[in-house]
């Protein structure tokens, strides 16, 4: 069974590459341009990279996570989000040489918040690809903070077994692209493929799951600084939601155990009912079958049972391990979570 298009871009000359392929699907795989074998993360609380022991394999050989400072990365769809590039330059230096990891060319990961992505349902499409670029830069002019023609725009065309079309499109401001692949130039290095961060994530789960997305599924990853989510149904992702979490007014907040702090401010019904609600109301779905959370720590079973009796629907931890070999003595639940969209984004180069 084909696993569903989603939006990867690859960063094509003067603009985003589209890119119509499936995961895994058939003979197209040989023919789709290969993946650095180097999957790194800039969030903005760290800089993560892993590398698989060798091109076919699941075995994680080298890996390191690298701390950035408050205020060195600030996601921003309308400036440059870097404070120093030079500091941040560094950092990543000192990550690679602590993985042992000499790469030329990287695939990365970037936050959702760098990226403006809008999911467009049409009944049907023009049949020519400029015409289908002036649709959708007309359709988001007026809703992106910038003038669209300062930015790249990738798009996804997603058919359902009605007929009906979901087109996802990624615009990144092109000062905020620019700065992500100086810091990269700098260290000798070329980034030949680049994703938000909750795209990275949802590879792992699309691979675990394949037959549930087909249904109708939930994906919501929580970090200590954000919360995005999607559904997917039949195989196409029909519905995205960023938000971003403030944790400024809270006593103490920086002596707080950050894996804790999702749990002590909000319950994750607060933000799975408002996608259910969006999800019924506005796409004409029921509730869905699924939900998988990717959050910094498991929730416990009576958590999670209360997600289900309030949802009406099956919740559980996304847990990526079965994926993956770990060569390392390391435990992985320690760092599924911060490695995950490196993981995933890895995992896209076959």
């Amino acid at each position: 069974m084909e696993l569903p298009k989603v939006t990867y871009f690859r960063k094509r000359g003067t603009g985003w590459g589209r890119s119509n392929s499936h995961f895994g699907g058939g003979l197209s795989k040989y023919f789709e341009p290969r993946l650095p074998g180097v999957a790194c993360e800039i969030s903005n609380q760290f800089f993560a990279l892993v590398q698989f022991a060798s091109q076919r394999s699941r075995l994680v050989d080298k890996f390191a996570v690298g701390s950035l400072p408050k205020g060195l990365v600030v996601p921003s769809l309308t400036k440059p989000c870097i404070e120093s590039v030079q500091d941040l330059v560094e950092i990543i230096k000192a990550t690679l040489a602590k993985a042992a990891v000499d790469a030329n060319r990287i695939s990365l990961a970037i936050p959702d918040a760098c990226v403006r992505v809008t999911i467009h349902p049409f009944e049907a499409l023009p049949s020519k690809e400029k015409e289908k670029i002036e649709l959708l830069k007309w359709k988001l002019k007026k809703t992106v903070p910038y003038d669209i023609d300062d930015s790249y725009l990738h798009f996804v065309e997603q058919q359902t077994e009605t007929g009906k079309y979901y087109v996802i499109t990624v615009n990144i401001h092109q000062d905020v692209l620019t700065q992500f692949e100086e810091v990269f130039e700098l260290l000798g290095i070329h980034v030949g493929f680049i994703t938000p961060t909750t795209f990275a994530a949802y590879e792992l789960l699309a691979r675990q799951y394949s037959s549930d997305i087909q249904q109708s599924v939930l994906f919501m990853r929580v970090s200590t600084s954000n919360v995005s989510s999607l559904i997917i149904q039949q195989g196409a992702v029909v519905f995205y939601r960023h938000i971003d979490l403030d944790f400024k007014e809270l006593p103490d907040a920086e002596e707080k155990d950050s894996d804790l702090i999702w749990n002590q401010v909000s319950d994750p019904y607060d933000e799975i009912h408002p996608c259910l609600m969006y999800y019924q109301d506005k796409l004409g779905g029921a509730s869905v079958d699924k939900i998988y959370l990717m959050c910094p720590q498991d929730l416990q079973e009576g958590a999670l049972s209360s997600l289900m009796d309030r949802s009406k629907s099956s919740v559980s931890n996304f847990d990526p391990s079965q994926l993956f070999q770990w060569k390392h003595t390391t435990p992985f639940n320690s760092l599924k979570h911060t490695l995950s969209p490196a993981l995933g984004l890895a995992l896209r180069k076959f």
